[in-house]
């Protein structure tokens, strides 16, 4: 009988436990992902997406799509910060969007061809969680307020596309950097983030002498510090008095509360990822 009992104490904790996992995942998610947070606001989304759901960490250059691939997860970044990458017949590349915890990276899934028209990199090391396109493709059939967040996250990254082509056109290389960089603060932060200038160069589309002039002249005016391939964001008021209108046209669309570090999950690899280029 005290076996038994035992027995069925155990089971209960083990189910508690279960549950509290679930809850501390849930409510880790809705605070890292603003998308993802308005998915789970629905307790029938939440039981249907939360089983399904898988923490995953992305490295530096970490390829998630080459151009043409058919995308089959999604994912809802964390700490991490995914870029869309234009890559011309010369090697050159430009970046035309980033997304971080505001967004979902492979939209085109649910609300596109679902191909990847550009390559998919990770721009900031992080974590994400990873999600089947089908999925959520279904959720957006039966829940209205999923498929109204979905649109409103397309409507965003359009906007934020449109702008930058515009910003890579007009303006100089300093008021790009200084976007860019204000882009990067609003979805991890400014502290100790590893970016080379040949990174910066290639999201940026400029070339590495012209970066290190740029960064070099940030420097000077105390709004970052740069030092061996470690960039600190000191100060974003100078930031956005050197950067150009286009940042706050592209934060408008979204909603940027303070940065943290997500909840100690389980990580894995992503199961979809090419290996991390050099």
């Amino acid at each position: 009988m005290d076996v038994r009992k035992e027995l069925d104490g155990m089971s209960g904790n083990l189910h508690s436990s279960i549950l509290d996992r679930k809850n501390i995942l849930t409510s880790s998610i809705a605070s890292q992902n603003e998308v993802l947070g308005v998915l789970l606001g629905s307790p029938e989304t939440a039981n249907f997406l939360l089983p399904e759901l898988r923490m995953v960490h992305f490295g530096v250059n970490q390829v998630l799509y080459e151009a043409g691939d058919s995308i089959e997860y999604v994912y809802f970044p964390l700490d991490s910060i995914v870029s869309g990458l234009a890559i011309m017949e010369d090697g050159t590349t430009l970046e035309t969007s980033m997304v971080g915890r505001e967004g979902i990276v492979g939209i085109s899934s649910i609300l596109g061809s679902g191909v990847s028209r550009q390559w998919v990199w990770v721009s900031i090391s992080g974590a994400a969680l990873q999600l089947r396109a089908k999925l959520l493709d279904d959720v957006i059939v039966e829940s209205e307020t999923a498929l109204k967040a979905l649109l409103h996250c397309y409507r965003a990254l359009i906007t934020q596309v449109s702008q930058r082509c515009v910003c890579n056109t007009r303006h100089t290389i300093i008021e790009r950097l200084s976007c860019w960089l204000l882009m990067i603060h609003d979805r991890v932060g400014g502290s100790n983030l590893n970016l080379t200038q040949e990174m910066i160069a290639s999201r940026v589309g400029a070339r590495r002498a012209g970066i290190t002039v740029a960064a070099s002249m940030l420097q000077s005016m105390k709004a970052i510090e740069y030092r061996r391939g470690r960039l600190h964001i000191t100060d974003c008021d100078v930031l956005e008095r050197t950067g150009c209108e286009c940042y706050k046209i592209i934060k408008n669309e979204y909603r940027f509360p303070p940065p943290t570090r997500p909840a100690d999950c389980l990580i894995t690899q992503p199961s979809h990822c090419k290996e991390i280029v050099a």
